[in-house]
C-alpha cells in the first residue's frame, strides 16, 4: 500500500483535509486503515479530526482521498464561514442544523444561517478555499460574542 501516497490528486486532497482540520481548530488529525495484507479499496479507510472534547470521523471509504474528502465535506457542512455566511459546498446550496455550537460557544441556528446568507467553498489543490475575500476588518465572533 505504500504506493498510494505518488498520487498527486490524493496527496493534494489528504493535504487540503489536515490543513482545513487544522484551520478549524483540530489538536489532531489521522488518517488510516483497518485491514493490512488487503488491495486498498478493501482496507477500510477512516479520517478523524480530534477537537476539544469531540471527535469528528468517517469511516469505511474506499481509499485515503475518499477518507479525507468525506472528512473535509463533515467539517465544512453547516459551518459559519470567516464572512459570516452558511459554507456551501455546491451551487445547488448549502445545508445547516438547527440549535448548532460553534468552537467559539456561540449558537448558530437555521434561521441565523438563512440569514447570513451563503459561501461557495471548494478545494483548490492542498487547500479548502471560500469564495470571500478575506475579512479586513470585521470583528472576529468572539468580538461579536462580547459586544452583545
Amino acid at each position: 500500500m505504500a504506493d498510494f501516497i505518488d498520487d498527486e490528486h490524493m496527496r493534494d486532497t489528504v493535504l487540503a483535509c489536515a490543513d482545513l482540520a487544522g484551520r478549524a481548530g483540530a489538536r489532531h488529525f489521522q488518517i488510516g486503515y483497518l485491514h493490512d495484507d488487503v488491495p486498498v479499496a478493501e482496507a477500510g479507510w477512516y479520517a478523524h479530526a480530534q477537537y476539544r472534547g469531540a471527535r469528528v470521523q468517517v469511516d469505511n471509504q474506499p481509499g485515503p482521498a475518499e477518507a479525507a474528502e468525506a472528512l473535509a465535506r463533515r467539517l465544512l457542512t453547516g459551518a459559519q464561514c470567516r464572512c459570516g455566511r452558511l459554507v456551501a459546498l455546491s451551487t445547488a446550496g448549502a445545508v445547516a442544523f438547527d440549535g448548532v455550537t460553534l468552537a467559539d460557544g456561540s449558537r448558530w441556528s437555521t434561521a441565523d444561517a438563512r440569514r447570513a446568507g451563503q459561501c461557495l467553498w471548494r478545494r483548490v489543490g492542498a487547500r479548502w478555499e471560500p469564495s470571500c475575500p478575506v475579512p479586513s476588518d470585521r470583528p472576529t465572533r468572539r468580538e461579536r460574542r462580547r459586544r452583545g
